[in-house]
């Protein structure tokens, strides 16, 4: 996806998600964790990431730079966010009020995805620098 593909994007409306596995529908709530768990053929929702295990110390030095990049994004992204908050809390006017919600909202969003973007990057890190500890996790997630 592009920058411009994203600045185009439109999100998935209800109508779309009602043809969604039940499964894939009541996910925990968190759109980035639930990826992510996917991708690493993860059953449940451990923060530890134990599919990382499964990449070679360069693979992980490069995701802990990619998903540190996207937490210092999410972390710019909430900064100015609370900054339009407190524009918003001297402005009057009930579009203002009506903003309130949707930028409350959004701001949850980045915290959420924010921690879990270093969650990730930390992760990264751990089974970069401790290989014992990622070769059996990732021999045991082969044989399971």
């Amino acid at each position: 996806m592009t920058s411009k593909d994203r600045d185009t994007h439109t999100p998935t409306s209800p109508d779309e998600t009602q043809n969604l596995q039940p499964a894939l529908r009541e996910s925990s709530g968190a759109p980035l964790d639930d990826a992510l768990h996917l991708l690493q053929v993860d059953p449940g929702h451990s923060l530890a990431d134990p599919g990382l295990a499964r990449l070679t110390p360069t693979g992980l030095d490069r995701l802990l730079l990619a998903a540190r990049h996207q937490a210092d994004r999410n972390h710019d992204g909430i900064l100015l966010l609370l900054d339009l908050l407190q524009l918003a809390q001297r402005a009057e006017g009930a579009g203002t009020r009506r903003l309130m919600p949707g930028v409350i909202r959004q701001l949850r969003h980045h915290v959420e995805d924010q921690r879990r973007w270093q969650a990730l990057a930390d992760n990264a890190a751990y089974y970069r620098d401790n290989r014992q500890v990622a070769e059996r996790i990732a021999a045991r997630l082969e044989a399971g």
